[in-house]
């Protein structure tokens, strides 16, 4: 045995929190929040995933709850929560890249990243990141470069990847699941499901070992959108060797969805929610299927692994729902989607093209049209929704996962200067790093004045009330000898 499905199963299930409720009935129900990616400046898509609970750090930053971000040359790690401010810490040296996913093990240790169509996979530490110097990955001795095919790929455990990998022959095309055992030297390829018609879509694991993937593009007949799961004992049997691997369609794997986007993004939150992103751009996945991403409830997905139910309805609310993070609702894809386990956050990516680049701005396509496509010079924007119960450790109404100061209260969000910091946290006034003697400067220059005034300093108005006094002050001292990050 390779590696073992019931240990994998075992290892999500202790990495995960302890489930909500029903996270499907409430992520609509809350107030969400949008932030800006970093441009694309070169590329032409964004990949992205969030650090789980974990301890480690990047030059003093915590990684737990974290935006990943990979576009162009660059890796960006995202400064702080609830903000649009990210820093590099890893780039490539043979860039732009496209990449295809970015994938962060269940333990924060390792992260997996398609760099692109007919570019390596590469596999590597989170430990090798940094700020202050940001790695090459492609000269750096601890990444592992796999020539291999991939499209999407999910972590199974912390030591495997599943991968649904698409290729043409003589302009077929032809994908198929396989899991890559990186215990074993030479790492091993393990045929897991074979003869998916069309393109590659999504690969997903749930916190039981059960598989969803899915048919990007299969236009005729048109299976475009079709998603089966697996059970973690067919997969298992799979790696064993028990069984052979298993054929798409028929009666192998069990029919999830008939027709949902085009599959190009599959997950699943701690609930095991399934949530799926994509569009079908190339108009063959039935009407309207562009400009949103969906959920299907957990209970639905349960009973259509145990035979009781199949496929999913889309008509009904108790079943499925659908997300607009776009108000345009014209997004030729909601891709990626990820969810993060330390802040609860479903983050859904989105493109704005047609909203903030069109001529003239903010003019929407019509609603499904798929016409707002990715291109060189797009800012992406990423969503995050949240269940009822999602970490607020400061208690003022947003969830850690979107507060720029998640251990100081701050409903207002205020961020005057723009550095990723909330200013009732941030009195490092001259943005070096570190709050002395030039903040204290500054702030003596504005002390009792107030909006309005000449000498008024909004960045000095720590808590936003109008006025720069003692009370600001005493928030200065409180900081006073300390260093960025500022929470």
């Amino acid at each position: 045995m390779r590696i073992s499905a019931s240990l994998v199963a075992a290892t999500l299930l202790l990495l995960s929190p302890s489930a909500f409720a029903d996270a499907f009935d409430e992520y609509g129900g809350n107030t969400s929040y949008t932030f800006n990616l970093p441009a694309i400046a070169d590329g032409w898509s964004t990949a992205l995933d969030g650090f789980p609970t974990t301890a480690q750090e990047i030059d003093g930053y915590e990684l737990a709850g974290r935006l990943l971000v990979a576009n162009d040359q660059t890796l960006y790690l995202q400064k702080n929560y609830g903000s649009s401010v990210y820093v590099p810490v890893a780039t490539l040296s043979d860039g732009p890249m496209d990449p295809s996913f970015l994938a962060i093990s269940p333990d924060g240790s390792t992260i997996a990243l398609g760099v692109g169509y007919g570019a390596p996979l590469l596999v590597f530490p989170s430990s090798i990141l940094s700020i202050t110097s940001p790695p090459d990955l492609l000269s750096h001795g601890q990444v592992i470069e796999l020539d291999v095919d991939y499209y999407d790929g999910a972590w199974y455990g912390n030591d495997a990847l599943v991968i649904n990998g698409g290729y043409s022959v003589q302009g077929v095309y032809t994908s198929g699941v396989y899991a890559l055992d990186l215990t074993a030297s030479p790492i091993v390829e393990i045929p897991l499901i074979t003869s998916i018609p069309g393109a590659s879509g999504g690969i997903a694991v749930d916190s039981g070992g059960n598989l969803v993937t899915g048919i990007g593009y299969q236009p005729s007949p048109n299976r475009t959108g079709e998603i089966r799961i697996w059970a973690a004992a067919d997969i298992e049997d799979a790696i064993d060797g028990t069984s052979g691997p298993y054929a798409f369609g028929g009666s192998e794997g069990s029919l999830l969805a008939s027709n949902v986007l085009n599959a190009a993004a599959l997950g699943f939150d701690e609930d095991d929610t399934l949530h799926v992103g994509g569009g079908d751009a190339f108009g063959v996945g039935g009407a309207s299927e562009n400009g949103y991403a969906a959920l299907v409830r957990a209970s639905v997905v349960t009973a259509v692994l145990g035979g009781s139910l199949t496929p999913v309805n889309e008509a009904s609310s108790s079943q499925y729902l659908e997300f607009t993070p776009d108000p345009c609702e014209d997004d030729s894809s909601t891709s990626p989607i990820a969810f993060v386990s330390h802040t609860s956050a479903l983050a859904i990516v989105w493109n704005p093209s047609g909203d903030e680049y069109s001529s003239p701005a903010g003019q929407c396509y019509s609603a499904g049209s798929a016409w707002d496509y990715w291109e060189v010079g797009v800012t992406p924007k990423v969503t995050l929704y949240f269940p009822d119960g999602a970490p607020d450790s400061d208690s003022d109404g947003v969830p850690d996962g979107a507060d720029n100061a998640y251990l100081t209260a701050n409903a207002n969000q205020r961020d005057t200067d723009g550095d990723g910091f909330g200013n009732i946290a941030d009195a490092d006034l001259d943005n070096d790093g570190d709050v002395g003697t030039g903040d204290y400067t500054i702030l003596s220059a504005a002390m009792n004045t107030q909006l309005g005034n000449p000498g008024y300093n909004q960045h000095a108005d720590f808590n936003g009330d109008g006025y720069v006094n003692t009370a600001d002050y005493n928030i200065y001292l409180a900081r006073n000898n300390t260093s960025a990050p500022f929470y």
